[in-house]
C-alpha cells in the first residue's frame, strides 16, 4: 500500500502523528528498557500514521516534505522518547537509499510494505556470481531489525571501471538472515539494535546501492526519477544524517522543561525555594541559551543542505552535527547534576534522556573529537575524507 495524493498530510498532521508515537513510546519506556526494543504497539502506530512512508518519491505516493518538516517530525518524537525517535527516523529515512535502486526494485520494496533497516559498515565479504553477489558477514547494531522486512548491508565493492573499491549497500530480505537478539546498551535501549548474520546470501545485481556514487552525484543512475525528490538535490550523506541532531534537540528540550518543572517545586532542607536561588537561575539561563544555539545551528545545517549558491565541505556538516549533539548532551547532564539524586532514579525523564543522548553521541556520525578533527584539517586545506 502506498500513500495516495489525497491522503498526504499537512505539516501539523505530521507533527501530530509524531506526538502520538512519542507519547505512546514514553508510556512504555520502562518496559522498552527491559525488553531492549520498542513494542509492536509502537511499530503499529508508526505504520498507522504512515510516518514510515514520508520519504518516498512521489511516484510511490510520497508527500514530498522538506527537510525542515522531516527534522521537526523527528524532534517531536524525540521530545517524548529518543528510542522511538531513532526508529521512527530510520523507518522513514531509509526510503532515501531505496530511491537509488532501479524503479522496479523500488516498486517491489514499496509494495511489500516491509520496514527498512540498514548497516553500511563495509564488513561483509562478497563473491561475484552470475546475476549478482554472494554476501556473508556479521553485522552488529542493526536498529529496528526485529520489525524490518528489508535491510541494506555494507561491503566494499569495486564496480567495473572504478579506480578502487568503495562502500556499497547490498539489499537483502530479512527472511534470508539470522537475527541475534543481543542489544544490551546504556542508552537507546528501545532501538532494538541487534545483530544480523548473512551466510552466503544471494543479492541480485540490481539490489545494490553505491554510496560513493550517491555522494558524488546525488542523482540516481536510472533516468526515470522524481526530479522533485528531496534527496536528489542535496549532499546525500549530510542529508541522510539530519535526524541525529534533530532528535537530540527534542530530548534536550524535554530535559530542560523537566529541570524547570522540578526546580519550581523543589524546596531545600532549610526551607529555601530552589527557583529563587541564583544557582538554578543561572543554570536555567545558561542551558536555555545553549538550546537556542543548538536550534540555530540546526537551521543553519538545513540551510546549508538546501543552498543553491554554495557547496559546503562534508566536514562542516559533520562538525555542526557534532556540536549540536554535544550541546544537547551537556544540557541533559547539567540538568541531572543540578537536580541531584532525584533525577538519577531509574525511569526519571532526565535519567532516560541523558542515557539516550550519550548513546546518540557515540554513533559514528556524531563523535565530537572525530568531527572537530576533520573540520580543522579542512580549514587548513589539509586533505581529509569525510562521507558526510
Amino acid at each position: 500500500m502506498t500513500v495516495k495524493v489525497n491522503e498526504q498530510k499537512t505539516k501539523e498532521q505530521i507533527l501530530e502523528s509524531a506526538r502520538r508515537i512519542g507519547k505512546a513510546a514514553e508510556a512504555e519506556s520502562l518496559q522498552a528498557d527491559l525488553d531492549a526494543t520498542l513494542s509492536e504497539n509502537i511499530i503499529d502506530i508508526i505504520r498507522e500514521e504512515q510516518i514510515n512512508k514520508l520519504i518516498l518519491p512521489k511516484q510511490f505516493g510520497g508527500p514530498q516534505i522538506d527537510f525542515t518538516t522531516f527534522a521537526e517530525m523527528v524532534k517531536e518524537v524525540g521530545y517524548y522518547n529518543l528510542s522511538a525517535a531513532w526508529i521512527t527516523y530510520f523507518f522513514s529515512l531509509h526510503n532515501g537509499w531505496v530511491a537509488y535502486l532501479p524503479e522496479h526494485r523500488q516498486q517491489e520494496i514499496v509494495d511489500s510494505d516491509g520496514l527498512l533497516a540498514d548497516i553500511f559498515a563495509p564488513i561483509g565479504k562478497i563473491d561475484k556470481v552470475d546475476g549478482g553477489f554472494i554476501l556473508s558477514g556479521k553485522y552488529n547494531y542493526v536498529s529496528g531489525i526485529n520489525y524490518s522486512g528489508w535491510v541494506a548491508l555494507g561491503a566494499f565493492h569495486q564496480p567495473e571501471g572504478a579506480e578502487s573499491p568503495s562502500m556499497h549497500g547490498f539489499v537483502v530480505n530479512t527472511d534470508d538472515l539470522e537475527i541475534i537478539e543481543n542489544w544490551n546498551s546504556l542508552g537507546l535501549r528501545g532501538s532494538g539494535s541487534n545483530t544480523v548474520i548473512a551466510d552466503k546470501v544471494f543479492v541480485p545485481d540490481d539490489m545494490i546501492v553505491d554510496l560513493k556514487e550517491m555522494a558524488d552525484k546525488a542523482r540516481p543512475a536510472h533516468n526515470n526519477y522524481d526530479v522533485d525528490y528531496l534527496y536528489y538535490h542535496v549532499p546525500f550523506h549530510p542529508a541522510f544524517f539530519v535526524g541525529f541532531p534533530a532528535m537530540s534537540i527534542g530530548g534536550a528540550e524535554r530535559a530542560l522543561d523537566e529541570f524547570k518543572k522540578s526546580t519550581m517545586g523543589r524546596v531545600r532542607l532549610d526551607g529555601e525555594k530552589e527557583m529563587a536561588n541564583p544557582r538554578s537561575q543561572r543554570v536555567l539561563a545558561t542551558l536555555t541559551i545553549k538550546l537556542t544555539s543548538a536550534k540555530s545551528l540546526m537551521r543553519t545545517y538545513i540551510d546549508m543542505l538546501e543552498s543553491k549558491e554554495k557547496t559546503y565541505h562534508p566536514s562542516e556538516f559533520k562538525a555542526i552535527r557534532a556540536e549540536i549533539i554535544q550541546n544537547c548532551v551537556d544540557i541533559a547532564v547539567k540538568c541531572l547534576l543540578t537536580l541531584g539524586a532525584s533525577a538519577l532514579l531509574k525511569g526519571h525523564p532526565i535519567e532516560i534522556i541523558t542515557r539516550d543522548l550519550l548513546a546518540i553521541a557515540t554513533h559514528v556520525t556524531s563523535l565530537y573529537e572525530d568531527a572537530i578533527d576533520v573540520y580543522g584539517k579542512h580549514l587548513f586545506d589539509y586533505p581529509v575524507f569525510v562521507m558526510g
